[in-house]
C-alpha cells in the first residue's frame, strides 16, 4: 500500500521509519505501530509530503504535539507524518490586530512571544499542551474563550493536495470541535486576531491562567490526553465534566494501568503500561457509571484512531 510513497520518500532522501512506534510521540503514551512514520524536518517538506499522500490517497494521519490522540495497541495501517517542532516561534504581525503564526507553533512558546509583542486575546491557551494547528483542529479553550473566538483565516492543504488559503468559516467550528478535528485536512498557518496591549499585562495574565490550571490539574509531566470527556449540558448550561464524574463516586478508578485522577476527574493517566483495551474499559465504566447516576451521556473529547487510519 506504501510502496510507492517509501520510493518517493527515498528519492527525496526525507526520513522515514516502517512499522514505527507512535507511542513516543503522544502525550498519553498510549498506541502500537504504525506502518509509515515521517517526521518532516522544515514545514516545506510536510507540505510537500502531505500534497504527496493526498494525491496518492493513502490513508494518512498528522500529528503535531500529540496532545489530545490516542493509537490502538496493535499496527495502524496508516502514514503519520509529525509536524516540525520550529526552534523559534515564526510568526509575525501583520497590523490591523492580525498576527500570522506557523501551525506547528507550540502553545507556550508562542504566547512568551505575543507576550513580548503586547499581543492579548490568546492567554486562554495557557497551559493547553500541543500546538496552534492541534488548538484550531480542535478548537480548543478554557477560560470562556476558544480558538473560534480568534481564528481569522488559514493556509491549509487541503484532501486533494492543494495549497490554499481559507476563512474561518470553512473550520466549521463546534464546541471543541472543527472539521480538521477528524477530517483529512491539515493547517500550515494561522492568522488570528489580537488586541494590542501592554506586554507586562498580557505576560501577567498568562501566568496567572497557567498558575489556576496547575492547582487544579494533575502534574503535566504525567501521561494524559487533558481533560478526556466534553463539558455536557445540564439544565441548558455546561457544567464541569470533573465535577459530574467526581460525584459520581469515580475518582481513582482503575482499569489496568488508566486510572480517573484524583485531582481532576476529567484528566484520565497513565500510570505505567496503560493499553488503549484499558482506555476503553475505562471510558466505558465512567460513561456507564455517569448515565445511571446522573442521567447525563459523556461524549469523548480526545481523538481514537482505528486499526485502519481512520479518526473517530
Amino acid at each position: 500500500m506504501f510502496a510507492p510513497l517509501v520510493e518517493w520518500l527515498r528519492r527525496r532522501r526525507i526520513p522515514f521509519s516502517e512499522n514505527a512506534p507512535i507511542s513516543p510521540h503522544l502525550y498519553f503514551r498510549i498506541g502500537g505501530l504504525v506502518s509509515l512514520l515521517v517526521p518532516a524536518p522544515t514545514m516545506e517538506v510536510f507540505a510537500a509530503v502531505l500534497q504527496e499522500l493526498a494525491a496518492a490517497g493513502s490513508p494518512a494521519l498528522v500529528i503535531g504535539g500529540g496532545s489530545n490522540i490516542v493509537f490502538p495497541d496493535g499496527l495502524t495501517r496508516a502514514a503519520v507524518l509529525l509536524a516540525p517542532a520550529p526552534p523559534q516561534v515564526e510568526a509575525r504581525l501583520l497590523g490591523d490586530g492580525v498576527l500570522q503564526v506557523q501551525a506547528a507553533v507550540r502553545n507556550g512558546p508562542f504566547l512568551a512571544w505575543c507576550a513580548v509583542l503586547g499581543a492579548g486575546g490568546m492567554e486562554f491557551l495557557s497551559g493547553i499542551p500541543g500546538t496552534l494547528g492541534g488548538a484550531v483542529a480542535v478548537n480548543a479553550g478554557a477560560f470562556g474563550r476558544s480558538m473560534s473566538d480568534v481564528l481569522l483565516g488559514a493556509d491549509i492543504v487541503d484532501e486533494t493536495g492543494a495549497r490554499r488559503a481559507v476563512d474561518a468559516a470553512h473550520f466549521d467550528f463546534r464546541y471543541r470541535d472543527s472539521r480538521f478535528k477528524l477530517g483529512r485536512e491539515a493547517v500550515l498557518s494561522l492568522r488570528l486576531r489580537f488586541a494590542a496591549g501592554d506586554g507586562a499585562a498580557v505576560a501577567k495574565k498568562t501566568r496567572e491562567h497557567l498558575e489556576y490550571r496547575v492547582r487544579r490539574h494533575p502534574s503535566y509531566r504525567l501521561a494524559s490526553a487533558g481533560c478526556f470527556f466534553k463539558n455536557p449540558l445540564l439544565n441548558g448550561a455546561k457544567t464541569s465534566a470533573g465535577i459530574v464524574i467526581e460525584k459520581c463516586g469515580l475518582k481513582g478508578t482503575r482499569c489496568g494501568d488508566l486510572a480517573v485522577a484524583e485531582e481532576h476527574a476529567n484528566f484520565l493517566l497513565n500510570r505505567g503500561h496503560g493499553t488503549f483495551a484499558d482506555l476503553q474499559r475505562l471510558e466505558e465504566k465512567i460513561r456507564a457509571t455517569v448515565a445511571a447516576r446522573a442521567g447525563i451521556v459523556l461524549e469523548r473529547e480526545v481523538i481514537y484512531v482505528s486499526p485502519d487510519g481512520e479518526k473517530y
